[in-house]
């Protein structure tokens, strides 16, 4: 009985650590790349091969490090994209001052309406065009978002849309630098 009584709570211990993990992680994105995905996790993150910047001059990984940065892929004729774009924008608001950073990377194609596109829709956060990060980072839907931490560590690929607010707020409860709480 005693036995039945101790795996009973080590069961119900295991339980509640394991979704307390859960919860303080944002949900990921399913797509036949999440193996892809996953092993880039908790690796630096592939360098930003990005031009024709709008809202900033260029920006690079080593530039932003103690700062997290949150990758938009989107492109200019993705309707979920720019659906986003005023709550990007209050992220952006809310959470500039205490180090976060966002770009948008506009997908190639459809590009030469980015101008147009940052203009009619009122973005506000750095945007540029691809130039190879697409790639790096195996982005394969609009929009995608990609958390970078304060030390250039992918923590997070393809986070799902309403998750990102939640990896950004986990990051700012780390200490800057250690990559802990």
């Amino acid at each position: 009985m005693n036995y039945i009584l101790h795996s009973i709570l080590a069961c119900s211990v295991i339980f509640s650590f394991s979704a307390n993990l859960q919860a303080e992680s944002p949900r990921l994105e399913s797509s036949k790349s999440r193996d892809a995905l996953n092993a880039m996790q908790g690796k630096p993150a592939p360098e930003l091969a990005l031009k024709e910047w709008i809202n900033s001059k260029p920006l690079d990984l080593d530039s932003l490090k103690g700062k997290i940065v949150v990758l938009d892929f989107w492109a200019t004729w993705c309707g979920p994209c720019l659906s986003a774009v005023p709550h990007t924008n209050k992220m952006k608001k809310k959470y500039a001052k205490k180090g976060v950073v966002i770009i948008g990377v506009c997908n190639q194609r459809g590009a030469e309406k980015m101008a147009d596109t940052v203009k009619k829709h009122g973005i506000e956060y750095p945007v540029a065009v691809d130039a190879g990060t697409n790639a790096s980072y195996k982005v394969s839907s609009y929009p995608d978002y990609y958390v970078i931490d304060r030390r250039g560590i992918l923590r997070w690929a393809d986070v799902a849309n309403n998750d990102v607010e939640k990896a950004i707020e986990i990051l700012l409860r780390e200490q800057p630098g250690n990559g802990k709480k």
